[in-house]
């Protein structure tokens, strides 16, 4: 029983120590994105105190750029950004810190979110038709390729060989010239 009544004061009360910790995030951390987030929003896994509760948005260069907090009529556990100023691509870093309702528990951490340059999509609008005819007309002025001996090869993969084969030859019989002096 003794050791019963000495194990228990050694554990600390339920509750000491807690902290909220991130849950959630958007974007994500890591998350890497084509769009502009409208917002930037921490889920949270205690209820925070909402006047010493806040978030950053941190530009590349570490400057901040915007900040939040727990928004008045939402829900405690969740603060957010929702002033975004316009963001170029580039990767930005959130800092948080929170500190509990219940029992002032203070807890510090980022997540981050890559925006990178938004790839053009095809225009909606038709273009015109072409002038050209769709097929390639037969007094074009590239060559077309002739197919080669039972290999399919084009001229250009029969020539190259013909020329080497050329080149060794006239190189052995200068060669052979030259041997008999």
């Amino acid at each position: 029983m003794a050791m019963l009544a000495l194990l228990l004061t050694a554990l600390p009360p339920a509750g000491v120590g807690a902290h909220s910790e991130l849950v959630a995030s958007d974007p994500a951390d890591g998350a890497i994105l084509t769009d502009q987030p409208r917002e930037i929003s921490g889920d949270f896994s205690e209820e925070l105190d909402a006047t010493r509760s806040a978030m950053e948005l941190r530009a590349p260069d570490g400057s901040v750029l915007a900040t939040g907090r727990v928004p008045a009529g939402g829900p405690a556990t969740r603060m957010a950004i929702v002033d975004l100023p316009a963001i170029a691509a580039g990767t930005y870093e959130v800092r948080w810190t929170t500190v509990t309702a219940d029992d002032d528990g203070v807890e510090r951490g980022t997540f981050t979110f890559t925006l990178v340059a938004a790839t053009p999509s095809p225009s909606p609008i038709a273009e015109p038709p072409s002038t050209e005819p769709p097929f390639p007309s037969p007094t074009a002025s590239a060559p077309s390729p002739t197919p080669g001996p039972a290999t399919g090869s084009t001229t250009g993969d029969v020539v190259v060989p013909l020329v080497v084969l050329a080149a060794i030859l006239v190189g052995g019989g200068v060669w052979l010239v030259r041997r008999r002096r």
